[in-house]
C-alpha cells in the first residue's frame, strides 16, 4: 500500500476540517488521557492573519481567563470529567466568516509540561474548495525557554514561535490528508500535485509574526 493510500485510511478530512454554518455554534474538544492535566490553553491562527492569537485558558478549578480582546460571550470553555480522562471543550457561538482559521489546544500539567493536540481547521459557510492555499511562515530559529502561564500573555517572539512550530506540524499533516483525499477522488493525479505545489511555491520564507498581548 502506498503512503498516500495509508494516509487515506488512517486520516479523514473531517478529522481536521469542520464546516460550521454562519451564525451557528461549533464545539471543539481537547482530551487529556489522564487526570494530570491542570490547564488547557486555546489558540487560533486566522485565515487572513498569520499571527498566533491566544483565546483563553481554563484550569481544573473551572476558572477561565480570556485574552482581553476576545469576546467572552462568544468563546466559552468548559471541562467534562470522564473518570480516567478529562475532556476540555471550547464553544464558539454565533460563528462568522471572520472566524475561519486553525484552532488548537495545549494541555499543561502541574509541572508545566506541555502537550499539544492536533488542531482543527474551521471553514464557516462550507466552502466548496477542498484545498485552499494557506500561507505558512517559519521562524528563523527556535527560541529557548519555557512558555509558562504568566508569559503566554506577554509580547515577544519566544512563546509565539513555540506555539507556531506545533501548528506547522498540524498544517503539514493536514496537507497530506487533503492531498490523499483529492488523490482518492480525482482521476487526474498530476492535477492534484500541481495544485499542491502551486500553493507551496507561494509560501513566504521568513516568519514576521509578533505575538502581541
Amino acid at each position: 500500500m502506498s503512503p498516500l493510500m495509508w494516509w487515506q485510511f488512517t486520516l479523514s478530512e473531517s478529522d481536521f476540517v469542520h464546516f460550521p454554518q454562519i451564525n451557528d455554534t461549533e464545539v471543539l474538544t481537547c482530551e487529556c488521557s489522564s487526570r494530570s492535566c491542570q490547564t488547557v490553553f486555546w489558540f487560533r491562527t486566522l485565515h487572513n492573519n498569520l499571527d498566533i492569537q491566544f483565546l483563553l485558558s481554563l484550569n481544573n478549578a473551572g476558572r477561565t481567563s480570556h485574552e482581553p480582546s476576545v469576546d467572552e460571550h462568544r468563546f466559552k470553555a468548559s471541562k467534562r470529567d470522564g473518570g480516567s480522562k478529562i475532556t476540555f471543550t471550547l464553544r464558539l457561538i454565533n460563528i462568522s466568516s471572520e472566524d475561519a482559521g486553525l484552532y488548537t489546544c495545549m494541555l499543561q500539567n502541574q509541572k508545566e509540561n506541555e502537550l499539544w493536540r492536533p488542531g482543527v481547521l474551521l471553514r464557516p459557510g462550507g466552502e466548496s474548495n477542498p484545498f485552499p492555499c494557506m500561507a505558512l511562515t517559519i521562524p528563523n530559529s527556535i527560541p529557548n525557554g519555557r512558555c509558562t502561564k504568566s508569559n503566554y500573555h506577554a509580547a515577544g517572539p519566544g512563546c509565539g514561535s513555540k506555539v507556531l512550530w506545533p501548528l506547522v506540524g498540524v498544517l503539514l499533516a493536514l496537507a497530506v490528508a487533503l492531498i490523499s483525499t483529492l488523490y482518492y477522488f480525482s482521476r487526474d493525479y498530476s492535477a492534484v500535485l500541481n495544485s499542491f505545489f502551486a500553493c507551496a511555491t507561494g509560501l513566504p520564507k521568513k516568519c514576521r509574526h509578533q505575538y502581541a498581548k
